[in-house]
């Protein structure tokens, strides 16, 4: 059966998260990103619905934010200062943490020394909070945008976001800083490069594997029109066709 952690146990952990940046370090890994959301460990303690403890890690806002900051501190530590540290939050939660709470904890995260908040939703209870009743393009931006906004900490937006120019848009109107593809890349591996190319970057196929970088290029020059698969005219139609590209229909 779940039970609540000791008190030593929760500092045992701080100092495991430590050890495991340290690791994660002498591995050669470049960025590294806290997961503080979706009713994981970090997010069960921010929760006040989740968070029932009596001690110095629960109760008040403050304190239910302890856990969190001391895992950034002991990972900051080890974690070099030019290697970008991203910590993951349920921006909102449908449980008491909301969009405010996020912002306040984002402004002592920056302190403490995170780089990027990656901005996603839900996890605690059975709802999800996306903003409305409807699943669409773009909607879980508005968590960026607001932390971004209000915590003055460059943030990662995340939600349906398929498109080349779709992701480059969200960054032109500074929304977020940065887009983070998952579910799209899982469904084409090959997504930067498409991406790059409707938006006319120069030499799309340089930053691909040679093998196969040459033989596309070759291709792309012969002119037969090969439009990839992030076309970005998926975001202007509307009507049942842009139903179906959504679903998958």
């Amino acid at each position: 059966m779940p039970r609540a952690l000791d008190t030593h146990e929760v500092k045992d952990l701080v100092e495991a998260w430590g050890q495991a940046a340290r690791r994660a370090h002498q591995a050669g890994f470049e960025v590294l990103e806290l997961h503080g959301a979706h009713g994981y460990l970090v997010h069960e303690f921010l929760s006040g619905r989740s968070n029932q403890r009596n001690d110095e890690y629960g109760g008040s806002e403050a304190n239910r934010m302890r856990f969190l900051i001391e895992v950034t501190e002991a990972v900051r530590v080890h974690w070099p200062d030019h290697k970008p540290l991203f910590v993951r939050l349920s921006v909102e939660d449908n449980a008491g943490w909301g969009s405010e709470q996020s912002a306040r904890l984002a402004r002592i995260l920056k302190a403490e020394g995170v780089d990027v908040i990656d901005c996603s939703s839900g996890g605690i209870s059975e709802m999800a909070p996306i903003l409305g009743k409807e699943i669409k393009y773009n909607y879980q931006v508005p968590l960026a945008e607001y932390v971004r906004a209000h915590a003055d900490i460059m943030t990662m937006a995340v939600g349906l976001i398929i498109h080349g120019d779709q992701a480059e848009q969200i960054l032109r109107d500074k929304q977020a800083d940065l887009i983070a593809v998952g579910r799209e890349i899982l469904n084409n591996p090959n997504w930067p490069m498409d991406a790059a190319l409707k938006l006319g970057v120069e030499g799309p196929f340089r930053n691909v594997p040679p093998q196969f970088g040459y033989w596309l290029g070759t291709r792309a020059k012969r002119g037969f029109g090969t439009q990839p698969s992030t076309w970005q005219n998926g975001l202007r139609e509307t009507g049942p066709k842009a139903d179906e590209r959504l679903t998958g229909g």
